[in-house]
């Protein structure tokens, strides 16, 4: 494998850099796609997206997110940690760094979410994978990408989209504060653009219906326009200077 994309959840990674997923040799790596056990209660996000049972979810969710890698034509693998709302004991971080440690060695570019939005999945899978490349002494290329579809909360800044800056929304201004917010210093990351071509997005759009379950509740349902356009058009991600 060339590539490696560590997704939080099983959704995430498919979202942000599906055209990266759909480049030959590359691997959709899920770290929180755990089955919980039968008797667990639903956690909010369930109970949002009608849920009947966190198991059934879970394993509903796992058959969407192998339909949206088939359709990319990337390898899949799911570890079995539990999300956060799933989790009742603390997360074994040194494990988790540890096994991430294990493969990080079998790839030339390593995909990590920026945790723009702060969800502590997010955070804790950036911060670990980042942990564990510097452990490794890795010579592979470090990629930082913005996770989609929190990025564009208030849709992409200017110079991803080259349109005119709206003078009443400073989009840069928050999404600059996101990288700040997570520990980066803004002068050592170098941003890119990826604008996907008209074959990219309708890959895209593949992958990301297979999410039927997931979708409503993060408002891309494909009949909000702005956002689902925003979703296709645009990938963007950092590298370190």
């Amino acid at each position: 494998m060339s590539l490696i994309v560590f997704s939080p959840h099983l959704d995430d990674g498919v979202l942000s850099v599906s055209a990266q997923l759909a480049r030959p040799d590359a691997l959709l790596l899920t770290v929180f796609g755990g089955v919980p056990p039968v008797e667990t209660a639903r956690g909010s996000w369930d109970h949002l997206t009608g849920a009947s049972g966190c198991d059934r979810r879970q394993r509903e969710r796992l058959a969407e997110n192998d339909a949206a890698a088939a359709a990319l034509g990337c390898g899949v693998e799911n570890w079995n940690e539990l999300e956060l709302q799933y989790r009742v004991e603390e997360l074994d971080r040194g494990g988790l760094t540890a096994r991430i440690v294990s493969v990080l060695t079998d790839f030339d570019e390593i995909w990590v979410p920026a945790a723009v939005g702060g969800h502590p999945d997010h955070a804790v899978v950036r911060d670990l994978v980042l942990d564990a490349a510097q452990k490794t002494a890795t010579r592979a290329q470090v990629r930082l990408h913005a996770d989609l579809p929190y990025s564009i909360q208030f849709g992409w800044p200017s110079w991803v989209t080259g349109s005119t800056p709206d003078p009443y929304l400073d989009v840069d201004h928050w999404l600059s504060a996101e990288l700040v917010e997570g520990g980066f210093d803004r002068d050592l990351l170098v941003p890119h653009v990826h604008a996907l071509t008209g074959h990219e997005q309708d890959i895209k759009r593949r992958a990301c219906d297979q999410y039927r379950s997931q979708l409503p509740a993060l408002l891309l349902d494909p009949r909000a326009t702005s956002r689902w356009d925003a979703l296709l058009r645009f990938e963007v991600f950092w590298t370190f200077a």
